[in-house]
């Protein structure tokens, strides 16, 4: 496009040549008279909008400073022995959560401890213990009649 306009440029100089050579016999003494400025403005310029030049933005450079090595070190121990600690919280809860003493709380039926009686009745005892015993009925004997 470059190339147009300039091809374009040159031509039109061309042209203006040939006419003030055809006009003034190539003399050159004769200058045209320069065109007097318009009283009113072009209200089509008026309308245009001009177009902003954008200025380059600056880039900044990433500066980084020298790691120390003891310190980069102590950094990362200090991240593990954070982490191993929270293993460690974790790992204890889950040991709690299965051998815990007391699943009354969860509603899980214990067969560990005492007779099938003191069983029963620390089933009884429990929320959700009734249910669960009506539901071990079920288990131990199927219903005939339903099947």
């Amino acid at each position: 496009m470059a190339g147009d306009l300039e091809d374009f440029l040159k031509r039109a100089a061309e042209r203006r040549a040939q006419k003030q050579q055809q006009a003034g016999g190539g003399g050159g003494a004769a200058r045209p008279k320069p065109r007097p400025r318009p009283e009113y403005t072009e209200a089509r310029r008026e309308r245009q909008v001009r177009q902003q030049v954008e200025e380059a933005i600056p880039v900044a450079e990433v500066v980084e400073e020298p790691v120390n090595p003891l310190a980069e070190r102590r950094r990362k121990l200090a991240e593990a022995k954070k982490k191993a600690e929270e293993a460690r919280a974790r790992l204890a809860k889950q040991t709690a959560e299965i051998h815990d003493p007391q699943p009354a709380d969860r509603g899980v039926i214990s067969i560990a401890g005492g007779t099938p009686a003191e069983q029963l009745l620390d089933l009884l005892r429990r929320p959700g213990g009734l249910q669960q015993a009506f539901i071990l009925r079920e288990i131990l004997e199927r219903p005939q009649d339903r099947w």
